[in-house]
């Protein structure tokens, strides 16, 4: 995970009380599928078309509309985080299905990419209602 990636922390809360864990696990999704991203041989095109911000942004939104289905997995709505085509169809209305599934591929493996959740004392995933003090305690680094 690149801490001087372009997405910024408060893209994830616009008041003081969105600062919760399963933001702070959002946001650590969209930086790591950032990372898939601009790490992925087969999406060398798109990153020739895009910035790096656009990319950036694109990541926020799809981690964003990745929380009602975090929602339901983690209330046992449903087994696990669905990723919907949609999430990437309605950012990119005139993408190919080709690259729809492609970009979906990627973010599933970003998101079973974060094995520092194993780990981490944050606890997100079990108390994603909570105050995150992370927002607090990191910093950003420009790029």
């Amino acid at each position: 995970m690149l801490l001087n990636s372009p997405i910024k922390m408060e893209w994830f809360y616009n008041l003081y009380e969105y600062k919760t864990k399963l933001n702070w696990l959002l946001y650590e999704y969209a930086l790591e599928f950032y990372d898939h991203i601009m790490d992925s041989p087969m999406l060398t095109d798109y990153r020739k078309e895009y910035t790096k911000e656009q990319i950036a942004h694109f990541c926020t939104y799809h981690a964003r509309r990745l929380k009602v289905s975090a929602l339901k997995a983690l209330k046992g709505q449903r087994k696990k985080v669905m990723f919907d085509y949609e999430y990437i169809s309605d950012y990119y209305p005139l993408v190919t299905e080709k690259q729809i599934r492609l970009m979906n591929t990627i973010g599933i493996e970003a998101w079973d990419n974060m094995p520092f959740c194993d780990t981490c004392p944050e606890r997100c995933w079990e108390d994603y209602d909570n105050r995150s003090y992370n927002f607090e305690t990191h910093r950003e680094f420009s790029s």
